[in-house]
C-alpha cells in the first residue's frame, strides 16, 4: 500500500531500471563472498602440501597394485579465474566416470551427464553449483582386460556435511552375470520385517543374515553365488555388491582417517581380486542342477516368539499411524476455520507419515497373520 500510494513506483520504469540490475550485483558479490575462500584454499594455497602428499601417496598405491593414477594432478598458485577453468576442466574430466558408476547403480542423475561448452558462466556458475562426485581415479588401461577402476566418492549429506564411499568397479571381458544386489542389513530388522525378494539359502544361514541378495533370475542367482563365493562375500559384511552383464560394483562408507590415508584401497583390492578369481571357476552349465538349487531355498516358518515380536510391532506401527492421521484431521479442521496455512502444511505432512505406518504395518500385520494360517509358526 506504501508504494501505491506513493507514485505508483511499482509501475515506473525507472525503478525496475535501478531495483534489477542492483539485485544481480549483490547476488553476485554474495556468491563471490562464498566462493573466494575455496579460490584461496583449493587454488593458491595448499596448507602442509595435502593435495600434494595425496596425490604422491595414489601414485604409489597405483604403483604397487599395478595400476594407472589418473587422477587429476593437484594445482597450486592459480590466479582466480585460471582456478575456474581448472575447476570446469576437473568436472568435464570425471563425467565418463561419472556415467559408468551411475548405470550400473541405476542413478538417473549420473547416467546422462554431457560435457558442455566452455564459457565463462558455466567456469563461474559451475565452480558454485556443480557437484562433483569422484575424487580420484586408479584404473587399468582401457584396452586392458578386465578393466578395473577404483574411485571415491563423495554424497553431499546437507549443507556442510559430506559421506565418503570407496568403489570398485570390474568390466569383465570373458564373464556375464545375472543382475543382483547384494546389501548389508540389521539381523534385527530383517527377522521382524524381512526383504520378500530377498533370496535365502538354507544351507548357509550366516550369510542369508547378514545380506539381502535380490535379484529376478533366481535360479542364476543361485547357481552363481555357491558357498565359495558367499564365504568371500560374507568376510566384509559391510559391503555393498551390485553385478549386472560384465559388471561387478563394490562399494564401501569409508571414513575421514581411510579418505586420507587410502590404506583400505590395497586390502579391498585384494578381497575383490580373490572374488573375480573364484568366479572366474564357476561354470554355471554343468553346475548343480535346477532340483538341487531349488532344495537350497529356504520356506518361511518362524517360532511363536518371533510370530509375537512381529504382530506387536506392526501392531504398534498400526496404532501410530492411526493416532498421526486423526491429528493430522484435526490440524487441517482448525485450517478451514482459521484459514491458516501453518495448520495445513502440518496438517498433510503428519497425514503422509501417519498413512505410510498404517500401510507398511497393515500389510506386514496380514502377511505373518497368513504365516499362521498357513500352519507356518511353530512352537520352536
Amino acid at each position: 500500500m506504501f508504494l501505491l500510494s506513493n507514485g505508483h513506483i511499482l509501475s515506473n520504469l525507472d525503478f525496475w531500471m535501478f531495483f534489477i540490475p542492483t539485485i544481480f550485483i549483490l547476488s553476485h558479490i554474495v556468491l563471490l563472498i562464498i566462493i573466494i575462500p575455496q579460490w584461496l584454499i583449493d587454488g593458491y594455497f595448499d596448507p602442509r602440501g595435502g593435495k600434494q602428499n595425496r596425490y604422491k601417496a595414489l601414485e604409489s598405491i597405483a604403483n604397487d597394485l599395478g595400476l594407472h593414477n589418473r587422477t587429476v594432478s593437484p594445482q597450486k598458485n592459480l590466479n582466480f579465474f585460471s582456478w575456474l577453468v581448472y575447476q570446469k576442466k576437473i568436472r568435464d574430466y570425471y563425467i565418463p566416470y561419472e556415467n559408468d558408476i551411475g548405470k550400473i547403480e541405476n542413478n538417473i542423475w549420473d547416467t546422462d551427464k554431457e560435457i558442455k561448452p566452455d564459457s565463462i558462466p558455466r567456469y563461474f556458475y559451475g565452480a558454485i553449483f556443480s557437484k562433483q562426485n569422484l575424487l580420484d581415479i586408479l584404473c587399468t588401461k582401457d584396452s586392458c582386460k578386465p578393466f578395473i577402476m577404483i574411485t571415491t566418492q563423495r554424497i553431499r549429506k546437507g549443507k556442510n556435511n559430506s559421506a565418503y564411499y570407496r568403489i570398485l568397479h570390474l568390466k569383465s571381458h570373458k564373464l556375464t552375470f545375472p543382475q543382483c544386489n547384494i546389501d548389508p542389513v540389521n539381523e534385527w530388522i530383517d527377522s521382524i520385517s524381512p526383504n520378500q525378494d530377498d533370496i535365502n539359502f538354507t544351507s548357509d544361514e550366516d550369510f542369508s543374515k547378514k545380506f539381502d541378495l535380490t535379484g529376478q533370475d533366481q535360479l542364476k542367482i543361485r547357481a552363481l553365488f555357491n558357498k565359495d563365493i558367499r564365504e568371500q562375500i560374507a568376510k566384509n559384511p559391510n559391503w555393498t555388491w551390485k553385478f549386472e552383464n560384465e559388471c561387478i560394483l563394490l562399494k564401501y562408507r569409508i571414513d575421514i582417517q581411510e579418505l586420507h590415508n587410502m590404506q583400505d584401497i590395497k586390502i579391498s583390492f585384494t578381497e575383490f581380486s580373490k572374488l573375480h578369481n573364484k568366479l572366474e571357476k564357476i561354470d554355471i552349465p554343468n553346475g548343480p542342477s535346477k532340483d538341487e538349487l531349488e532344495s537350497d531355498k529356504p520356506k518361511e516358518i518362524i517360532n511363536k516368539n518371533l510370530f509375537k515380536k512381529r504382530m506387536t510391532t506392526f501392531g504398534i506401527l498400526m496404532g501410530c499411524g492411526t493416532v498421526l492421521t486423526f491429528f493430522s484431521l484435526f490440524l487441517l479442521f482448525i485450517f478451514f476455520v482459521r484459514i491458516d496455512f501453518r495448520f495445513f502444511v502440518q496438517g498433510v505432512f503428519f497425514m503422509a507419515i501417519g498413512l505410510i505406518l498404517f500401510i507398511y504395518g497393515k500389510s506386514e500385520w496380514k502377511r505373518n497373520k497368513e504365516l499362521k494360517t498357513n500352519g507356518k509358526v511353530t512352537e520352536s
